[in-house]
C-alpha cells in the first residue's frame, strides 16, 4: 500500500476506525495491536505493543493473548484492519464457537483465515508460547495441538486490502 493500512479511508473514516466499531459491535473487550512502536494512541482503546519483534503475526497474537490474560479475559476475538468486509456478526458467531473449542477461525472456499479467529486465552497462550519458542511461527501451526472450530464466512468477507487495486475494488462493492 505504501503507507499505513490503518490510516486508509473507509465509508468516512479509517479502517482502523472502522475495525473499532466492528469489534465494539461483537465484544465489550478492544485493544489494538500497533507493533513493536507504540501508536494509535488516539483511537480510545487500550493499545498493545509487540512483545516479541520479529516474529509475525504469530508475536502479535502472543501480545495480544498476553494482554487479554493480565486483562483476566478468558477469551479474545482476533481481527485484521485490512479485512473491512468482516461483520460484527461472524465476529459474534467466533467468540460462540469458543464454546466447544479452543480456536474458531473464519473459512472460505480458500481455507481457514486465523487473522480472523476467536481464541480461549489460556490454551492458546500456552500453545503459541511453545510455537514460538520451537520457532513454528505460521499462525495455524500454533493450533495444531487445540480443538478448533471454523465459522464459514460469508463470500467476499474476508477480502484482504493488499494493494490500491484491492482497496478500490472493496469500496466499490
Amino acid at each position: 500500500m505504501g503507507r499505513d493500512k490503518a490510516f486508509l479511508p473507509w465509508n468516512g473514516i479509517t479502517l482502523l476506525d472502522h475495525a473499532i466499531h466492528t469489534l465494539r459491535a461483537a465484544t465489550s473487550d478492544v485493544a489494538i495491536l500497533c507493533g513493536p512502536a507504540r501508536r494509535y494512541e488516539d483511537f480510545g482503546v487500550p493499545v498493545v505493543v509487540d512483545e516479541i519483534c520479529g516474529a509475525g503475526p504469530i508475536g502479535g497474537l502472543y501480545s495480544a493473548l498476553t494482554h487479554a490474560a493480565s486483562s483476566g479475559r478468558d477469551r479474545m476475538v482476533w481481527l485484521a484492519v485490512d479485512t473491512p468486509h468482516v461483520s460484527s456478526a461472524l465476529l459474534r458467531e467466533l467468540a460462540q464457537a469458543l464454546d466447544e473449542a479452543d480456536v474458531a477461525m473464519a473459512r472460505t472456499d480458500r481455507g481457514v483465515e486465523p487473522l480472523c479467529a476467536a481464541f480461549r486465552v489460556e490454551p492458546c497462550l500456552g500453545s503459541v508460547r511453545r510455537a514460538i519458542i520451537e520457532r513454528r511461527l505460521k499462525l495455524t501451526d500454533a493450533f495444531a495441538s487445540l480443538s478448533a472450530a471454523h465459522v464459514d464466512a460469508p463470500p467476499g468477507s474476508l477480502l484482504n486490502l493488499n494493494s490500491p487495486a484491492d482497496l478500490e475494488q472493496a469500496q466499490a462493492d
